[in-house]
């Protein structure tokens, strides 16, 4: 990959010291990540004086800015990462080694042991270092927890929970305000909101959820579609100034691994107060949208409701009532699914992406060990609810710009942005899906259209996966902010969330917000919004790793019991020290090491991203359809072993 020697916003590099931090990816060398530039910058690790992965560091540029990868020296620590870490123990007399677990720490650290005491080589612990060390000198640790024998759900579960620092039990004092809300309605309350019980309103979610934090509802009237998409009202029951409100303030967002939720609201609120379940009173956030015949938007409006849910439909249900046209609301079921394919299309023919979503899911037993791994299958009830709640996030962005305008002022908002890809990074992909026979116009105002093209074209191809997941990777990372930016893969000027506050809590802040200005109070400053959305953005990032984690644990712990067996997989990521294969079967991902692929010495083309034989010339590129067969697993790191067959 070629450096470019300017920083993010264009200015020239210079050899001034730089702050970032590292990403050790292998015993010879790290990367350090900096906010400056969009290149990382490649450290040896001799020069990382110390330094290990998630550490922020202060560096160097060391070489000549023209070579091709540009490279620094680390010159001090800023902060470490963390002081405290699970693994194993490596026992000896007198004296231990403790071995982290994460697979980027390249350090062991010493441990002093005290009398009698004696550490299993089958157990994790952990360990928090009390002396760092130095050149001369290891680090060294003390162990101040058995967490449980590796390689067992809830030891593995609990090392993810720790290592990515989530929060687990709720602490008392949320509980007792919890159990101290109430059900009940005022008529005050009610006389404040818009009445819309009447309306046949009804949630569609999966099967085994409980907390329902959307539903939907229509009619036509005149020639005009009356939609309704109503959202539940959590910042009711979260006064600013309660624990329940610090504590999902502090959690931002559910997590979602395997086997568990992690959520950010107690149950109580999340699967009772808040949640729009059937046949009772629930007080609501609510778009209202008057639609004409073309499906172009004549009317909206937006603020505080109450409903009654009439119905509970699961995804499943709700596809059978479409699809064969019987059941209750099956015609409001079918208008909307009309409504939705409509705005659909027109999304995607302003430049909204159309990437397919490849989430994994496992079927469990009841000791939580997973039986089977499959993909969820997208129906058209999910495109349908996906596609209102987009509209209704749109909708309050464009609300809340409206608000500004009528009243000649600027006023504190939630958005979710997404900025326009680096030019670099779409070089990239435009060198990468040459070798296939594409091309793509990177010119900004024709980009979104023109990868829509381009995914459309290698629909149903061998390589539509391996394009998709560069193109994907080629994408800056959407976030929360208080700017006014347009979301570049929705091709939406303004955008926010909106629709999912029981387990979002910038979602919590956008209602507060409306009711502030629809009611002529004063929001908080600015500043607490602005700090509240890098810490939302933060958290969002450490949950969706941590679920990955969590999706790594249990598909390295399936696939234990295939090794020896052979598969069909496709190439799904290549790196200079191996190529990832992605069995079909079972979507679980291992890693083909080259130095395992003996027919000739294969070598990384960090151009082309493939794989190439120095002698017998042979290439493998992503996407490609292989044999493989699983050598091994290791479940603690959460790792595949495969070579080709």
């Amino acid at each position: 990959m070629k450096f470019k020697k300017r920083n993010k916003k264009g200015n020239k590099l210079n050899r001034n010291n730089l702050s970032g931090i590292v990403d050790h990816v292998n015993r010879k060398y790290a990367f350090v990540t900096t906010e400056e530039f969009s290149e990382d910058i490649k450290v040896r690790s001799r020069f990382m004086r110390g330094a290990i992965h998630g550490d922020k560091v202060e560096l160097k540029i060391s070489n000549n800015l023209s070579r091709k990868n540009i490279e620094g020296e680390v010159i001090k620590i800023l902060e470490r990462k963390s002081n405290e870490f699970i693994g194993s123990v490596e026992d000896s007399k007198g004296f231990a080694f403790f071995i982290p677990k994460n697979k980027k720490i390249f350090v062991d650290f010493f441990v002093r042991k005290k009398k009698n005491e004696n550490f299993s080589k089958n157990k994790k612990y952990i360990a928090k270092v009390i002396n760092w060390g130095n050149s001369n000198k290891k680090p060294e640790a003390q162990i101040i927890k058995c967490i449980g024998e590796s390689g067992k759900n809830e030891t593995e579960i609990n090392s993810i929970i720790y290592d990515f620092n989530l929060p687990s039990k709720f602490p008392n004092d949320v509980m007792i305000e919890t159990e101290k809300l109430s059900e009940k309605i005022s008529e005050k309350e009610i006389n404040n909101r818009k009445d819309l019980r009447h309306l046949d309103s009804f949630t569609i979610d999966p099967d085994d959820a409980k907390d329902f934090d959307d539903a939907l509802s229509i009619e036509k009237v005149e020639g005009f579609y009356n939609i309704g998409i109503h959202i539940a009202d959590v910042s009711h029951f979260l006064n600013n100034r309660t624990q329940i409100n610090n504590e999902a303030e502090k959690r931002a967002t559910s997590i979602y691994l395997v086997d568990r939720t992690i959520p950010m609201l107690p149950e109580k609120l999340s699967n009772n107060l808040c949640s729009l379940k059937p046949n009772v009173d629930r007080l609501t956030f609510s778009v209202l949208i008057k639609m004409d015949e073309k499906f172009k938007i004549s009317s909206s409006w937006v603020g505080r409701t109450i409903i009654h849910s009439k119905k509970r439909f699961t995804y499943e249900d709700a596809q059978e009532s479409i699809d064969n046209s019987n059941g209750l609301f099956h015609e409001k079921l079918n208008m909307l699914n009309e409504v939705a394919k409509h705005i659909r299309k027109k999304r995607f023919d302003s430049g909204s992406f159309n990437f397919r979503s490849n989430e994994v899911k496992f079927k469990l037993d009841k000791e939580k060990k997973p039986i089977g791994v499959y993909k969820k299958v997208r129906k058209d009830t999910h495109k349908l609810v996906e596609e209102y709640m987009l509209l209704a996030n749109k909708i309050v962005a464009e609300f809340i710009i409206n608000h500004e305008k009528k009243h000649n002022k600027t006023f504190p908002f939630v958005y979710r942005i997404h900025e326009d890809p680096e030019q670099q990074k779409i070089s990239e992909l435009k060198n990468y899906i040459e070798q296939y026979g594409y091309s793509i116009n990177s010119n900004e105002k024709n980009l979104a259209v023109s990868l829509n093209d381009l995914m459309k074209k290698i629909k149903g191809k061998p390589e539509e996966s391996s394009i998709e997941k560069f193109a994907i990777r080629s994408m800056s990372k959407a976030k929360y902010s208080t700017n006014k930016e347009k979301h570049f893969g929705l091709s939406f000027r303004h955008y926010t969330h909106f629709t999912s506050p029981i387990r979002r809590f910038p979602d919590v802040m956008v209602h507060r917000l409306i009711s502030d200005y629809t009611n002529g109070s004063n929001p908080k400053d600015k500043r607490y919004y602005d700090i509240m959305c890098k810490h939302s953005t933060k958290m969002e990032i450490n949950a969706t790793k941590a679920e990955r984690e969590s999706i790594k644990f249990k598909q390295a712990e399936y696939m234990t019991n295939f090794i020896g067996k052979e598969f069909e997989a496709v190439i799904s990521g290549i790196t200079e020290w191996g190529m990832y294969g992605e069995i079909v079967e079972n979507h679980c991902e291992g890693l083909i090491r080259l130095s395992s692929m003996k027919d000739d010495r294969y070598e990384f083309d960090d151009q082309k991203i493939r794989v190439v034989g120095r002698n017998n010339k042979k290439i493998f590129r992503l996407g490609q359809v292989i044999r493989v067969k699983v050598t091994d697993t290791d479940i603690e790191r959460r790792t595949i072993d495969l070579v080709l067959v």
